[in-house]
């Protein structure tokens, strides 16, 4: 995927470029009508936006563009005319198709021993696809930046979030990073540590950049030697722990540019990492290049073991029930956060630890407390133990006191505001907002966000491309839990079809399409939900290494042999994988709360039809009452009467305010 089109996927943003003429009411008619031609591919323009493309040199070839963005399912189905086919044909005769398939790709391979690019499919009629279905899901707002920008603007808007980036977003920062300068480069307050290192490797192994710029550069990125040690540990490693002379003096440099008091202070957070921090001093020849005397005095004090490191010594306090251990951790309120269990556990009293953290709620990250508040009432609905549920129930309540503290001290558009909440198109009871657990393929609409199943809407339909080189093998499958306890499974080693699911058939070659069709009506009665799991099955280790695996799910209301099976204006969410894993849980389908949600979770196991726990605890709904409360807000039940209009997607007039944009407002 090139950088514009992972704007496009990742942030639903198009990079256009101004003309030097005046813009005119020609132009304007030309922007209109292309704005109704992308209605027709389920996307729409903001009023600002069409003017943008009215005045842009971009507007000729802006639709093509967006065309190939949005991907394609570029091959037929094993039966063209799918479902139909497939429902009209017998189990004996599909079975039959299936073997002979199989024979002609995985047979003659290990007969003859040489790969079979194409295997054997059914002659089937292939209907002429002239017919749309018409549009059920309302178009989605794209938004247009200056191409100047488009290194710029994901480079903050992604790098300012206070969480772990997915692969693609690294994808999109690493092309950022190659194409910004130093001083752009450090513009930016890197909050979440782990997204530092790919800048700080970036200028560290550029050698476009003289080394006094270097330093100012990684001074500047790195808010004290903690960070530096963490970002050294990456570069060493992808250098294979080789760094030149000249490298390895600016890392001392940098070291000792900091005061001594922190440099001390993170030489040894903990023991382990105390071992991780002088295997990299010795990699670095830190004796041998550092010019502070009580710098090589601290190191020579870590390597006799006269340092210990601050976790050893609180633990220590606790181990003694010393009361003063508290006071301790409250010195690192986000250490103190991660160890609530630990503490309760070792006989304190949670509301002396609440009476230390209270104070510092500010200090506390909101991802974090995000996901303790998930997780404290995950364990409390589970009610495994009476300790896991009594812990649940007092740490949730102080995560949710502590949340509603850390929100006040935010400064949100929101505060004191009249708010309506625009949530057409999404269950947000049923919507959790992940942290620690989103999925790594990413995509604008984040893993966990429910969308609603429009009542029009007759099936669902999960589908897969993939094209490749060489053979690859891609296999779709479905679990259902039925309303009476039973599994119900879909796939090529389970039913191909029943009276409520439907498979298109095992393509086992590159150049391939399977879709699964769910029938929402009958399912009503019998089915409760419907996990939809993707793996790859043989071809290469990882989604990653496929040249192209393009996977969606799709809302439709008729079928028919005339009918398109892809229209990309219908679709839920769509994604190029291009993720380190092989078997995904992509998403599920609430049949009775009509409702799909994408997960794009990795398999704990091989299991094709493994359902994953998901917790869903703590909703967005749930979030906004303490973001609203917190922030002074009202909430109000007409959108005339709002000061804001919060959406889920892009805003698409001034009034508007988009939740995702602006991360939750968890920053």
């Amino acid at each position: 995927m090139d950088h514009d089109m992972l704007l496009f996927s990742e942030l639903r943003v198009v990079a256009v470029s101004p003309k030097e003429s005046e813009t005119t009411e020609e132009d304007l008619v030309r922007a209109v009508t292309v704005n109704e031609e992308l209605m027709a591919l389920g996307l729409t323009l903001a009023p600002k936006d069409i003017v943008r493309l009215a005045g842009s040199d971009d507007i000729a070839g802006f639709l093509p563009r967006i065309r190939e963005y949005l991907g394609d399912v570029k091959a037929a189905p094993m039966y063209p005319d799918f479902p139909e086919q497939v429902m009209a044909l017998d189990e004996c005769v599909l079975r039959f198709h299936q073997a002979l398939h199989y024979f002609t790709t995985y047979g003659l391979e290990e007969l003859a021993g040489v790969q079979v690019t194409r295997g054997w499919l059914p002659d089937m009629t292939a209907t002429e696809k002239t017919q749309q279905d018409k549009a059920l899901l309302d178009a989605k707002v794209i938004a247009l930046i200056d191409a100047s920008e488009r290194f710029s603007y994901p480079f903050k808007t992604i790098l300012s979030k206070t969480e772990r980036m997915t692969d693609k977003e690294r994808m999109l920062i690493a092309e950022c990073a190659k194409n910004m300068q130093p001083d752009e480069l450090t513009s930016v307050n890197v909050t979440f540590k782990q997204n530092l290192l790919l800048i700080f490797n970036e200028i560290f192994a550029s050698e476009g950049i003289d080394s006094a710029k270097k330093l100012s550069c990684l001074h500047a990125l790195c808010q004290h030697t903690g960070d530096v040690w963490k970002c050294m540990d990456y570069a060493l490693t992808h250098s294979r722990f080789h760094f030149r002379t000249s490298q390895k003096r600016l890392i001392v440099k940098l070291l000792e540019s900091y005061p001594i008091e922190d440099f001390k202070g993170n030489l040894v957070l903990s023991n382990k990492k105390a071992e991780r921090t002088l295997l990299m001093l010795k990699y670095i020849d830190f004796n041998e290049y550092s010019r502070k005397r009580e710098f090589k005095n601290a190191v020579a004090d870590l390597r006799s073991g006269r340092i210990r490191s601050w976790e050893s010594g609180v633990k220590f306090l606790v181990g003694r029930k010393v009361p003063d251990a508290l006071d301790v951790y409250a010195e690192r309120p986000g250490m103190m956060i991660r160890h609530l269990t630990y503490l309760l556990r070792n006989g304190y009293n949670a509301g002396d630890i609440f009476s230390r953290l209270s104070p510092r709620a500010s200090q506390l990250k909101t991802q974090t407390l995000v996901s303790l508040v998930s997780f404290f009432r995950h364990e409390v609905e589970k009610n495994e133990n009476e300790r896991s549920y009594n812990e649940g129930l007092v740490l949730g309540k102080m995560a949710d006191h502590l949340l509603g503290q850390r929100l006040a001290a935010c400064e949100t558009p929101l505060k004191g505001k009249k708010v309506y909440v625009d949530d057409s198109g999404f269950d947000l009871s049923l919507s959790a907002i992940r942290v620690t657990d989103k999925s790594s393929e990413g995509g604008y609409i984040r893993s966990g966000l429910a969308y609603k199943i429009p009542e029009d809407v007759r099936r669902i339909r999960f589908f897969v491309y993939w094209n490749d080189e060489n053979r690859v093998d891609i296999d779709l499958h479905a679990s259902a839990n039925q309303l009476n306890g039973e599994l119900m499974r879909i796939g090529w080693n389970s039913d191909l079809k029943n009276g409520m699911i439907v498979f298109s058939g095992d393509i086992t070659h590159s150049d391939a399409a399977e879709y699964i069709d769910i029938d929402l009506d009958k399912a009503l009665f019998e089915l409760e939900d419907v996990t939809l799991n993707i793996n790859l099955f043989s071809g290469y280790k990882t989604f990653s290494e496929i040249d192209e695996c393009f996977v969606g799910a799709m809302a439709v209301e008729k079928t028919g042999a005339d009918i398109q099976l892809y229209d990309p204006k219908n679709c839920f969410f769509v994604h190029y994988l291009k993720s380190k894993m092989r078997i995904m849980h992509y998403g599920y389908v609430d049949t009775q709360r009509r409702a799909i949600v994408f997960d794009g979770l990795e398999s704990s196991n091989s299991s094709y039809y493994e359902k994953p726990e998901r917790n869903n605890s703590f909703s967005v709904n749930d979030y906004l009452e303490i973001l609203f409360r917190a922030q002074g807000t009202a909430k109000v039940f007409s959108p005339d009467d709002a000061d804001v209009i919060l959406v889920m997607g892009k805003p698409s007039s001034e009034k508007e305010l988009s939740l995702i944009d602006n991360n939750f407002f968890m920053e």
